[in-house]
């Protein structure tokens, strides 16, 4: 099986524009987290496998046994396999109660490729995967809690602005993700990382200005 690399936003849009991308009825938000891109591989075989975006496995973090059963705990299929993405908070992160925890925003392939599937179609499937979940971590809750360790971004139709600017002061937090809701994949698989559906909303700091 080859490694699948994730499509990455192309884009950047300023924080004025994002109640005309709300209005259109096109995208969906999510936030976007300041860690690393993490790849959750699951083999037919329930063995588990963790990736960066470019395919590598992660220098500073490694799979504990019990992260492994919590992973296998989700709706999956025995003998099929997947490719779920998202981003793990690692040794950037600040607050010590995130450290080392793996938060889901997407999927790449569940028993087959998922190419030609539309974004919406995605997370409904990923919502599944995840039980459904509805109850926010008790933190800050910038995530939906799944298991103790692994979480699943909440996605938005509305109020773009609301959520880019409830937890702007939070060092997790770089801003928002803006996804079309009609997006189909059709760059996995390659080393095109880029995606022109796919826009970030990053907020101003010490590293980066508009």
């Amino acid at each position: 099986m080859r490694i699948l690399y994730p499509p990455s936003p192309r884009l950047k849009i300023h924080p004025t524009e994002l109640k005309g991308y709300e209005s259109s009825g096109k995208w969906v938000a999510q936030y976007k987290l300041n860690g690393t891109r993490n790849l959750v591989h699951v083999l037919p075989n329930g063995q588990v496998e963790l990736f960066t975006r470019h395919g590598t496995p992660h220098k500073r973090f490694s799979l504990s046994e019990s992260l492994r059963k919590e992973i296998l705990s989700l709706n999956i299929q025995t003998g099929l396999e997947y490719w779920l993405d998202g981003e793990l908070l690692d040794a950037k992160t600040v607050t010590p109660a995130y450290k080392h925890r793996i938060v889901l925003f997407d999927i790449l392939f569940s028993g087959k490729y998922l190419f030609g599937v539309d974004q919406l179609s995605r997370l409904d499937l990923l919502r599944k995967i995840c039980g459904n979940p509805c109850t926010l971590e008790p933190n800050l809750g910038l995530a939906l809690q799944v298991t103790e360790n692994l979480w699943m971004l909440e996605t938005w139709e509305e109020g773009f602005v609301q959520h880019y600017e409830r937890l702007l002061a939070q060092p997790e937090i770089e801003g928002l993700v803006l996804r079309q809701k009609i997006s189909r994949l059709d760059t996995v698989g390659t080393r095109q990382y880029d995606a022109a559906w796919i826009l970030r909303c990053r907020k101003p700091s010490r590293l980066y200005m508009f």
